[in-house]
């Protein structure tokens, strides 16, 4: 599970390498909103860890404002539960169809604390 506070520079510790199939992969993170499937994000982070034959870290920050850099790992979410799927890539990318197209992680992400602005869909 990944957890995210709005408004942070959040810390995201995952055990990615050892599923990989690519040496020296990167990452792009699918978030589909469970409340509204339709409404998906892909973001990509850049690999931090000094040790990635143990684990991946990867700073996710939250924004909470329209200020977006999904290449960098900078997004805006509303506060929610999403499914996330993580695949690997020989290059960075934010598309789906550049990546080897197998999802080498799946689980929950959890976005925590308050909207400043709600879709029309929650009004």
């Amino acid at each position: 599970m990944i957890n995210l506070q709005k408004d942070t520079a959040n810390t995201v510790i995952l055990e990615l390498t050892s599923v990989s199939t690519l040496l020296n992969p990167y990452y792009l993170f699918e978030a589909i909103n469970d409340m509204q499937p339709t409404n998906i994000t892909y973001f990509t982070g850049t690999d931090l860890s000094t040790y990635k034959c143990r684990y991946n870290r990867f700073t996710i920050t939250e924004t909470g404002t329209t200020y977006v850099n999904l290449t960098g790992g900078t997004i805006n979410l509303i506060t929610g539960s999403y499914k996330y799927n993580i695949y690997e890539a020989s290059a960075s990318t934010l598309s789906v169809s550049a990546t080897t197209g197998s999802i080498i992680s799946t689980g929950k992400l959890i976005v925590d604390g308050e909207d400043t602005e709600l879709p029309e869909v929650y009004r």
